[in-house]
């Protein structure tokens, strides 16, 4: 299953259960995570600006992140979402949520947690819930790893595949340095940072 169509059931689940509110209570996401140990602090600094464009069906959109100063975490803002939608990291890259998948806020694609522990031969995985009533329904299983190291636009990056149990695969550019996205490839979709600035 591709990341757009967990995206897409997630979306029927979260719809269905606003229409049938006695049969789903307060459905949410949840991830069962392997252990992971992370060698790198939070590397986003306040002032630094990420624009990205996101390939989908012949059409661009773009989403520009930036990282501001927060009340003792970071925060990133993303200027195209809807009430300026952010997250407040702490220096371990982590939000409330206390995933290292994904954020309370799910438009945050810039940078996830787990990024913070590639280094060579890095595997990892997780399972995908959701969580609805007291019960749990298995989504997909996500394997990821580390493909190899590459040069993209100038940065040395891991190349991560992100796989699924199903047997589709998307495959992510994360700067070694920065730990921050570079590029997605997936199944008829692409994301490229396509400029930042640095404060």
């Amino acid at each position: 299953m591709s990341v757009a169509s967990v995206a897409a059931l997630i979306a029927l689940i979260l719809l269905g259960s606003a229409m049938f509110k006695s049969m789903f209570d307060n459905p949410k996401v949840v991830y069962l995570e392997a252990p992971l140990e992370k060698n790198s602090e939070l590397q986003l600094r306040p002032g630094e600006v990420y624009q990205y464009a996101y390939l989908m069906n012949n059409t661009s959109v773009n989403m520009t992140f930036y990282v501001l100063e927060g009340d003792g975490c970071t925060r990133i803002r993303v200027m195209e979402a809807r009430d300026n939608a952010e997250v407040c990291l702490d220096r371990w890259g982590m939000d409330a949520s206390g995933s290292n998948v994904t954020y309370n806020n799910q438009f945050m694609l810039l940078f996830k947690p787990w990024m913070l522990a590639l280094r060579e031969g890095w595997t990892w995985n997780n399972s995908m819930y959701i969580s609805y009533g007291g019960a749990g329904e298995h989504i997909t299983d996500n394997f990821y790893r580390i493909v190899r190291m590459e040069n993209y636009s100038g940065r040395e990056s891991y190349v991560v595949e992100i796989k699924s149990d199903s047997g589709i695969s998307e495959y992510e550019w994360i700067d070694a340095e920065k730990r921050v996205l570079l590029r997605v490839i997936g199944d008829g979709y692409e994301v490229v940072l396509a400029g930042n600035q640095t404060g």
